[in-house]
């Protein structure tokens, strides 16, 4: 399969130099649409024409570069599936053996032991994560100033033409979030306690 991979490789490549190309193309059409407009300016029609007909050239020329880009694309993607595929039948291949071999050296009785030990520690992780990631959540909230986050907002919806008028009274926010806080910070807690009296 190296060979594929390096077909790969340079089908890629070649996609990415034309669309480098059709860039290059595009920078030269506007170079000629300015010489055509200078032309015009000092009168004189028949060479703002041929840059004209030079402008013409490049767009096309980078619209043709664009398209082929696309062709090779495609191509590239499908020798992709392949080089994939060809990928995962071997893991599959390597995964059927392992299997096998440890269907023959183990027993149900350890297999199901071991998936219950692992569910166990993963519900644990689950808790630990959820702890952290509220305590990291709530300390983020108290951290961050608020006067400078309604400013920001007030500063975007301005820039945007829109009326913002999502004040909320200042005495209820740090309250009500600080409960919330503190009940699921109760809850989690019990949780995690009653994991560890379980292991």
């Amino acid at each position: 399969m190296p060979s594929m991979e390096k077909n790969l490789f340079n089908l890629k490549f070649a996609a990415k130099e034309l669309q480098r190309n059709s860039k290059k193309c595009d920078k030269e059409e506007k170079l000629e649409k300015a010489k055509v407009k200078k032309a015009i300016q000092k009168g004189n029609m028949e060479v703002a024409r041929i840059h004209a007909e030079n402008a013409i050239r490049q767009k096309n020329q980078s619209v043709n570069f664009l398209r082929m880009s696309a062709r090779v694309d495609a191509v590239a993607a499908r020798v992709q599936t392949a080089v994939t595929m060809n990928q995962v039948t071997k893991s599959m291949a390597g995964v059927v053996k392992g299997m096998d071999a440890t269907l023959k050296s183990m027993n149900l009785e350890k297999i199901s032991a071991l998936m219950d030990k692992f569910e166990h520690q993963f519900e644990t992780l689950d808790v630990q994560t959820a702890q952290m990631e509220d305590t990291m959540s709530s300390t983020t909230t108290l951290t961050t100033p608020q006067n400078q986050v309604e400013s920001l907002l007030h500063e975007m919806a301005d820039e945007a033409g829109l009326d913002l008028n999502m004040e909320l009274p200042q005495g209820q926010t740090g309250s009500v979030g600080t409960s919330v806080a503190s009940a699921e910070q109760d809850e989690l807690s019990q949780r995690l306690a009653k994991l560890r009296d379980q292991m």
